[in-house]
């Protein structure tokens, strides 16, 4: 591969990498149960970090020291993405790496699925020129989970429970 495609890729992910590390320092004490991210994205960066590993072994011979900055820096963005996890906790919600307090969280609800327990949280805006105007997150926990987390969010956003329309 190209040195400057080798210096811009190894680059890009040692910036996603430490983005992605400061996150998870902030964030995963907050997570008490934390959801089954297992979609299509992780999926995606997983197969990424496979396929350069692949390529540290099959290009051995031919590998040069900006081969080996690309493959570690995309490693370690695939092991900070991996690492970095939603959930819920005491305090409040984490959902694509952002922590939201339970009091910014307006309503919730719930989905039993076949694999998984859906929870769907209203949550506030947080643009000040558009106060009236709410986002709704997605967290998607194990069925091994559900109970734990049904008697937790009754406990803590108990009143906030609403049904939400099906789309």
């Amino acid at each position: 591969m190209n040195m400057y495609l080798n210096i811009a890729i190894g680059t890009v992910f040692t910036v996603f990498g430490v983005i992605m590390l400061v996150r998870w320092m902030k964030i995963h004490k907050y997570i008490m149960i934390q959801d089954q991210q297992w979609g299509y994205l992780r999926i995606m960066v997983l197969i990424l970090g496979i396929l350069s590993m692949i390529t540290l072994v099959t290009n051995t011979a031919t590998n040069t020291a900006w081969d080996y900055f690309r493959i570690a820096a995309t490693l370690i963005a695939v092991t900070a993405f991996m690492a970095v996890h939603d959930g819920v906790g005491e305090e409040g919600m984490v959902s694509g790496g952002k922590f939201y307090p339970w009091s910014e969280v307006r309503s919730y609800d719930y989905k039993e699925e076949k694999n998984h327990t859906a929870v769907y949280f209203t949550v506030e805006s947080q643009n000040e020129k558009k106060p009236d105007e709410y986002t709704t997150k997605e967290l998607d926990f194990s069925n091994q989970d559900k109970e734990v987390l049904i008697k937790f969010l009754k406990l803590n956003l108990g009143r906030k429970y609403t049904r939400m329309k099906k789309k």
